[in-house]
Formats: structure tokens, sequence, C-alpha cells
């Protein structure tokens, strides 16, 4: 895959500089995002088709919100468009990629990208669980729909991320390699679970406190 050609010229970069990236796509991030499409069809949340303020209306089920577009050349993140440009301008400020730039030009060995990388996928996975929860407490119409489709996902986890694993091969990279996919792979669900959030709390806040670099309580 040319998301592993990408880490190991990340790589060699440390070698010689002392300055890696965990998730550099800066060559090839445009196969990356093809990457993340291949796993993202399980991830389908249905927002609603139109909202005004905070107002539901009934969610449209054929939207696969979760498959990124193809990768902007020097994007060190994937970048994820839906069928909302408000919201997409709204991730793309997200503090957890912003985070993750930061202490991935900062990773200096194999062990290095891959903490970083596993750090913000146990971030993304955060901001599904809170995002859910607010989500559901909005949606009250619709609150037995995202519940199954929670449900399922979760159900098909352990499947999925077994599958990126081995989908990395071996070699020194894999690791790195099955971090960062595991890592793309929390995110494109927490960006569907947000995207559903956005229609009914355009103003919703994320939980990860950058200032702190902490987690807080759907409830904080």
């Amino acid at each position: 895959m040319k998301r592993t050609a990408a880490i190991l010229t990340s790589l060699l970069l440390a070698c010689c500089l002392l300055l890696a990236s965990c998730g550099d796509r800066e060559a090839s991030s445009a196969a990356a995002s093809s990457a993340a499409q291949d796993t993202a069809s399980s991830q389908a949340i249905s927002p609603p088709e139109a909202v005004s303020g905070t107002e539901s209306a009934a969610p449209d089920t054929g939207e696969d919100l979760n498959n990124p577009d193809e990768g902007e050349s020097g994007s060190v993140v994937i970048p994820i468009e839906t069928d909302s440009p408000e919201f997409d301008a709204k991730f793309r400020e997200n503090p957890l990629d912003a985070a993750y730039v930061e202490e991935s030009a900062e990773a200096v060995s194999t062990l290095d990208m891959v903490a970083v990388c596993e750090k913000y996928a146990a971030l993304w996975e955060t901001e599904i669980e809170v995002g859910m929860e607010k989500l559901l407490s909005l949606a009250t119409d619709d609150r037995e729909l995202y519940e199954k489709e929670q449900e399922d996902w979760e159900t098909g986890l352990d499947a999925a991320l077994k599958a990126l694993g081995e989908q990395a091969g071996g070699g020194s990279m894999a690791q790195v390699e099955a971090a960062g996919s595991r890592m793309d792979y929390f995110r494109t669900r927490a960006n569907a679970v947000l995207r559903a959030l956005y229609s009914y709390d355009p103003d919703f806040t994320y939980a990860y406190e950058s200032a702190g670099s902490a987690v807080v309580s759907a409830a904080g």
C-alpha cells in the first residue's frame, strides 16, 4: 500500500534528521484516503436530512458519511468530506488533529510513532462515546436508530481492527502501519457521529480539551 511507502519514508527521515511522523502522508495521502475508504463502509451513520438549529428531521439512511475524499498532497491527516460543507469546516478545525500533527512531528522512532497513533486512536474513541451520548440525548425521535447503528459498529469493531492489523503485513513498519490505520478508523467513525450530532447541535464541542490535552465528560 502507498500508506506503507509514506510511513517508510517518514522513518527514513527520522533516522537521518531525528524527525518523523507516524502519520506522515506528504507523498501519498491520496493512497491513505483510499485505505480508509476500505474500512469506512462498516461505520455508516445517518444524520437527519436537514436541520435548522437544533430541530430534528427524518434521518437519511442512504448516506454513508464515513468515506474520506481523496487526500490532498501535503496532508498529514486524511481529509473527510460529508454532505455538509459547514460541518466539514468545523471538523477541519478540530483540536485533536492539530495536537496530533504537532506530536507526530516530534516522534523520532518507530515506538514513538506507534505511541502517538495509539494515543489519538484512544482519544478519537472517546469522541465517539461522548458524541454518541450527546446525540442520543438530543435525537429523541431517532434514538433507537442511532443506538442500533452504534451497537452494530461496536459488534464489528474487533473484527475490523484485526483486519486492519493483517493488512499491515510484516516487517519493521507493520506496527506503525497498523497503529495509523486504527487511528484513522476511530477518527472516521467519530466524524460520522459528530456529523449527526451537528444536525441537532451545530455548536457542539469536542470532548478533547486542547489546552490541557485532556478528555472531559459529556456533561462538561
